[in-house]
């Protein structure tokens, strides 16, 4: 049989064939072409979002397709991507925004004009759950000669540490250690050419992302009480490389974090701040909180979900060309601006915060997040194939109710006040395109931190560039020493402000 895949909204169109003597998954045809395939959930049937377009050929209905979709969208030839099998010649249409390489902010000054010298270089890699940044650092000025990022494969078995948990559990733990390693290897052949020549190598990622890539087990992160295989940093000598990897505080607090407060901490001791208090947020695929008070590091991890970063939305994409990353709402007009300036195929996360804001500063949804009975039905629509529905704008104020629900309580353990605090760090993929009034105004962060606020990037990669120019390992040591780990589900105040904070 002949299968036809045409990837909708890429410039240019193109036609993408194979021939299958027998049925074959929807998944399996496009790792077959090479093509990456966004599915949040990671094939379980979960986020709904992976909907895909028969132009003919369609498959029969599955029950996952009659719970994620319309009747009329069945009729029309949808079907969930994740569960799809091909039976017969068929040609499908598949969303740009499931197969678009995410995009991440890059360094403003990156010397690419200047020649590698391989002996004289040091590569820093930040293993994130959706994007792997790395940057390629001269050992002796301190510059950032090149910096390449790219999606996270292991996407395709889940958008959240969870997911890949499971996956991992069931037999998949080679498959996911050997997608990053790819994935890596291929940044490495595009930046340094075959021989990989250079002097050391510093990694962060989170507990679950490095447990994966080193080959650890992850059954004890499975469950209650998240026991990782091990939080100590990891060096060893391999290939005539120096390898070091940034140690865990916790299972959901891990080496990016670290990371991230070993480059804060520094800034700060180099500028003779060193007792500034501060709170950094971390706005990924989840969500990580730090609240320094001058000695003690507070430590926690909310789960938010990745609605914030746009997945399980209907309307929500990665930060992928086209998404929709800034809007308003005027006179009764959306205006909006785009990734790439192309043509709009749903909101990433900055835009989804945007949206929630400006629906509720012109009425269109109440201080519960419910929309006007002219919206209710259909949801708000942006453009005409972007859509929020009251659904996505629920996920949404669960998600930034588990964040600031979160802040509160470190700050009480903290034993603060907000004004007390002199920096409101936020970083992450999120964190360097967040409208920092939207997301106040939706109550994503207190309004008595605005004016402290500091979008700091990816401090995960910029804390592995500092410990390469300037590892102390007394600072990290220190860090890890004076962390507390507040577990958001001990505490029995959680569950009351969550539910206060689901407001507008």
């Amino acid at each position: 049989m002949e299968i036809k895949i045409v990837l909708q909204g890429a410039v240019p169109q193109k036609e993408y064939v194979v021939l299958s003597d027998e049925p074959i998954k929807f998944v399996d045809v496009m790792k077959q072409l090479g093509l990456s395939f966004y599915r949040p959930c990671g094939g379980m049937g979960k986020c709904m979002s992976c909907a895909i377009k028969f132009v003919y050929g369609m498959p029969q209905m599955t029950s996952f397709d009659e719970r994620g979709l319309d009747f009329s969208e069945m009729r029309a030839g949808m079907r969930l991507g994740c569960h799809c099998v091909i039976t017969r010649d068929c040609k499908i249409e598949v969303p740009a925004a499931l197969t678009s390489e995410i995009t991440s902010v890059i360094a403003d000054e990156v010397a690419e004009d200047e020649d590698l010298n391989k002996r004289d270089i040091a590569i820093a890699v930040d293993i994130g759950s959706t994007t792997l940044a790395t940057a390629i650092v001269d050992l002796h000025t301190g510059k950032i000669l090149r910096q390449r990022n790219c999606t996270n494969s292991q996407g395709t078995y889940g958008a959240d540490v969870m997911s890949r948990i499971k996956a991992a559990m069931s037999g998949h733990a080679e498959e996911l250690k050997n997608c990053v390693r790819q994935d890596l290897y291929s940044l490495g052949q595009e930046l340094l050419g075959e021989d990989f020549l250079m002097n050391k190598i510093v990694f962060s990622g989170n507990t679950v992302m490095t447990h994966l890539f080193l080959g650890y087990t992850v059954d004890g992160l499975a469950r209650y009480p998240f026991v990782p295989y091990t939080l100590d940093s990891v060096s060893f000598v391999k290939g005539g490389k120096n390898i070091f990897f940034m140690p865990s505080i916790s299972a959901f607090v891990g080496g990016d974090i670290v990371s991230g407060l070993y480059y804060l901490r520094k800034k700060l001791l180099e500028t003779e701040n060193a007792s500034d208090k501060f709170l950094l947020v971390d706005l990924g695929t989840n969500a990580e909180l730090v609240l320094f008070d001058g000695k003690t590091y507070y430590c926690t991890s909310a789960s938010a979900g990745p609605a914030l970063e746009g997945a399980s939305l209907k309307c929500g994409v990665a930060s992928v060309r086209g998404a929709i990353n800034h809007l308003s709402i005027n006179g009764g007009k959306c205006t909006f601006t785009t990734i790439g300036g192309e043509k709009a195929i749903g909101l990433c996360g900055s835009g989804v915060i945007d949206l929630v804001h400006e629906l509720h500063r012109n009425g269109l949804i109440d201080d519960g997040g419910l929309l006007i009975d002219k919206y209710a039905s259909r949801g708000y629509p942006v453009t005409e194939n972007v859509v929020m529905t009251g659904e996505d704008i629920e996920q949404v104020l669960l998600a930034k109710s588990a964040i600031f629900s979160a802040i509160q309580l470190l700050v009480k353990a903290a034993k603060i006040n907000y004004d007390e605090i002199d920096h409101l760090y936020v970083s992450g993929g999120l964190g360097a395109t967040v409208g920092v009034w939207a997301a106040s105004g939706i109550g994503l962060f207190p309004q008595e931190l605005i004016d402290k606020f500091e979008a700091v990037g990816n401090t995960s990669l910029i804390g592995d560039i500092k410990y390469i120019m300037d590892p102390k390992p007394e600072l990290l040591d220190e860090i890890k020493a004076n962390a507390k780990v507040v577990i958001l589900n001990d505490e029995p105040e959680f569950e009351k402000l969550f539910i206060e904070n689901l407001r507008l």
